[in-house]
């Protein structure tokens, strides 16, 4: 793996904690754990997760 797929995966991480744990905006969640922009974080969670934060969040509220 190479060290940018690293850290994107370690920011990733981050995020979906945020985003299925948290109320925070997914603008600031996407700031915070250093994408800059919420449309880069949306494709690097379809990209690994298959599916935005969006629907992620959804279906975690509806799990707890």
């Amino acid at each position: 793996m190479s060290p940018a797929r690293a850290v994107e995966r370690l920011r990733l991480e981050a995020a979906r904690e945020r985003v299925e744990c948290s109320t925070i905006p997914i603008e600031a969640i996407a700031t915070m754990t250093g994408f800059h922009d919420p449309e880069r974080m949306r494709r690097a969670f379809v990209r690994e997760f298959h599916e935005p934060p969006q629907a992620m969040r959804r279906n975690a509220n509806t799990t707890h």
